[in-house]
């Protein structure tokens, strides 16, 4: 009766390993290797080795089923929307834009946790001698699916938590800054800016990491409140028919260290994480139109992003 409850643990387990991407075609073969193993075992051994066996081969097994869990703010890497900025060679030094954005990526570990954000905005803009300035406020919505693939999701063989799509909403006041030079007689170089923002979370996934329990998870931010401060550079370049394009490198720290606890069997440890994240974004602006797509990595986070600026 045990081998035949680790035989079908070493099934189960390879299973989750297979379907989550993690194994490939030797992990299985060795594990149903370890099978027959088993059964000769029993035939040639003494019965009173077995159980130590057995309880070796089932540690093995279990350390490689088990998954962290990392329930972040869904804002993370999602909301670094581009602002559009005019540049010296422009007759309009000043402008107001309205913008809109749609995100799509993943957090938690390996990125499982399917994430979907639209966001609108307004923002000001101006290019002041060898300054450029943005500031604004944005409206952002979306759904977190929380995978039911994980080993905190099961206790006692029950779920510990509810999975699937959960609603996000949030609010936001940025603003930034970056220092600039001509690069010809049109283009230019925002060669060093410091940008900012701080968010307001609400919803049913805020609600859901609230009243986790630390056991649940492995890392989990209950705040609602959640700031950036980072440093950019930007190289824009502007055509004789007044089109641009450009590319923009940010990098930067949401301003927050999560402790947390590794209980992986025979690994226990006390580390942290520092939320940080980078981006890239290239833009495209013909007349009052700009249009750029994004590329943002953050902390057990990814996210894909397009989004429209429109010159008022």
């Amino acid at each position: 009766m045990v081998y035949l409850l680790a035989s079908k643990t070493a099934i189960y387990c390879s299973k989750l390993l297979f379907f989550n991407g993690k194994a490939n075609l030797t992990i299985l073969l060795l594990l149903k290797s370890s099978i027959l193993i088993q059964r000769r075992v029993k035939e040639s051994m003494n019965t009173s080795k077995l159980p130590a066996l057995i309880t070796l081969g089932c540690i093995v097994v279990f350390s490689s089923c088990i998954e962290s869990s990392y329930f972040q703010s869904p804002i993370m890497g999602s909301t670094s929307t581009y602002h559009a900025i005019p540049v010296a060679s422009d007759s309009m030094k000043s402008a107001t834009y309205v913008n809109s954005a749609l995100s799509i990526g993943g957090m938690n570990e390996n990125w499982r946790d399917a994430v979907y954000t639209m966001q609108a905005g307004i923002h000001r803009s101006h290019a002041l001698d060898n300054f450029r300035l943005n500031y604004g406020a944005s409206l952002a919505l979306g759904s977190y699916k929380v995978s039911d693939y994980n080993y905190y999701n099961y206790q006692n063989g029950m779920p510990s938590y509810k999975t699937g799509g959960t609603f996000f909403g949030g609010y936001s006041l940025y603003g930034g800054v970056s220092a600039a030079r001509r690069i010809g007689r049109r283009g230019e170089w925002r060669y060093i800016g410091l940008e900012g923002s701080l968010f307001n979370e609400f919803g049913d996934y805020h609600n859901f990491r609230k009243n986790l329990s630390d056991s649940q998870a492995t890392e989990i931010d209950r705040k609602k409140y959640l700031g950036s401060l980072g440093v950019t550079t930007e190289w824009v370049f502007k055509g004789r028919s007044k089109t641009k394009v450009g590319i923009k490198i940010g990098a930067g720290s949401y301003l927050r260290r999560l402790n947390y606890t590794n209980v992986y069997p025979g690994d226990y440890y006390h580390t942290h994480d520092d939320l940080l994240y980078f981006s890239v974004t290239n833009h495209y602006t013909f007349k009052k139109n700009t249009v750029y797509f994004q590329f943002n990595l953050a902390t057990h986070a990814g996210h894909f992003q397009v989004g429209y600026n429109f010159r008022l």
